[in-house]
């Protein structure tokens, strides 16, 4: 017995083409190894995706218009590059990577007066005011690589020149 919907159909398909009994005798192809295969090429657009911005930088050293530089470092491959820019902008700070391996700190090289702490941001970076430090002296910025180092950039307070190229690590 069919209904009105498939006498309709045979209707249609007798002047157009094959009929319902016909149709449904073919065949029926799958959608699905289509669909399949669009999900794995959307999941690998995805990972390329994810892959290539993965690759942040290792650093930011932006001047701001008010005359400050805002400086984040993520990676000690950074500290090159941020130290460049530093001295481009006239900061007396520099970025050292942190080391079990290096020399405790020689505090008597250190000077705190008339010193002004850099501004801290939400995302760990640092902000100083050119003009901050007094000349001779450097902010040391430290960098780990090891995990759990925890947010942000440490730093010390100004240092004579020539100021060590590596900061002792503690902890882990």
């Amino acid at each position: 017995m069919t209904t009105f919907k498939d006498k309709l159909l045979n209707d249609l398909m007798r002047e157009h083409g094959e009929t319902v009994e016909e149709a449904s005798a073919r065949p029926v192809r799958s959608t699905r190894p289509l669909l399949v295969a669009a999900g794995a090429l959307v999941l690998a657009g995805v990972a390329t995706v994810a892959i290539v911005n993965n690759d942040a930088p290792a650093y930011a050293v932006t001047k701001n218009a008010d005359g400050t530089v805002t400086v984040t470092i993520k990676d000690i491959k950074g500290v090159d590059g941020a130290n460049a820019k530093l001295r481009e902008y006239g900061i007396n700070a520099k970025a050292v990577p942190m080391s079990r391996d290096c020399a405790d700190l020689d505090e008597s090289k250190m000077d705190a007066r008339d010193y002004r702490l850099p501004d801290h941001g939400e995302d760990g970076s640092l902000t100083f005011r050119p003009g901050d430090l007094p000349d001779g002296y450097k902010v040391l910025l430290g960098i780990s690589n090891l995990p759990n180092r925890g947010h942000g950039l440490g730093y010390t307070g100004p240092i004579r020149e020539p100021a060590p190229d590596c900061l002792r690590e503690v902890g882990n």
